[in-house]
């Protein structure tokens, strides 16, 4: 980490590069900044339990509330677990997932029974049967990813959908990081390459590291889009997951 503090701030004071010469005074004035490229962005959003595919429910208490909630919104690759916090229909309570519910797992096909990553897990039937025992036996609407282990998987009840530096997330601003890149609170300007940023043909545009993610490792952020389908559907209208370059602080990396 020292050696990437060092790397950073060497190349900001040789390329001299400068909010004034940026010209965006959302970022500070006088400090220096590092140019992060080929960054892989990818987008998430607050999923709606009623909007998940999938007949197979579960009963749950979740903060002292009884809930009967899709198999695909709790424990499915679509669903809160992935997504972080969930909503259990528009105008329902918003569900948070708290952990303990161990790595997500390729349900069926020839990659059945390994990680994200490719890696081996679980034998597919021990998997199945970990499900079984929930009354889940039909994994529609999971994307083919399950949690691997969803009877200890924990979750709350909050009042918004909030981020792992606490701070409630908004969307086209919050985006979800690597903390050894870019630190909780870090705030960066975002070049879309090939594609808008936003609907409005946006190119350029700043955002704000408010959450940390399991799967979110170096060179890769994820873009708070908002709520629903709708959201993540107008994501991919505007170009879906692409690769974009970060402006960032580079006193930031001395934190």
């Amino acid at each position: 980490m020292k050696s990437l503090t060092k790397l950073c701030f060497i190349y900001a004071v040789l390329v001299g590069i400068s909010a004034e010469g940026l010209g965006d005074d959302s970022l500070p004035i006088g400090s220096s900044f590092v140019n992060i490229t080929n960054v892989f962005a990818t987008g998430y959003y607050c999923v709606y339990d009623s909007e998940l595919a999938g007949s197979q429910t579960v009963t749950k208490t979740i903060s002292n509330n009884t809930y009967t909630l899709k198999a695909s919104f709790l424990f499915g690759g679509h669903g809160v677990v992935m997504q972080g916090t969930g909503k259990t229909f528009p105008n329902g309570d918003y569900i948070k997932y708290t952990g303990s519910g161990g790595c997500f797992v390729h349900v069926a096909g020839p990659n059945a029974g390994t990680n994200l990553e490719g890696r081996w897990v679980i034998a597919p039937q021990i998997l199945r049967d970990r499900y079984a025992r929930l009354g889940i036996t039909d994994f529609t609407g999971f994307g083919n990813l399950a949690i691997s282990y969803p009877g200890r998987a924990t979750f709350s009840r909050t009042t918004s959908v909030a981020g792992s530096s606490g701070q409630t997330l908004t969307p086209w601003l919050s985006i979800s990081v690597d903390p050894s890149l870019i630190p909780l609170g870090q705030t960066c300007k975002l070049s879309f390459k090939n594609s808008t940023a936003k609907a409005s043909g946006v190119k350029y545009s700043t955002f704000r590291a408010d959450d940390i993610g399991g799967s979110i490792k170096g060179k890769h952020i994820e873009i708070y889009l908002g709520e629903g389908r709708t959201a993540y559907d107008e994501w991919n209208r505007t170009g879906g997951n692409r690769i974009v370059s970060l402006t960032v602080a580079a006193q930031s990396q001395h934190r």
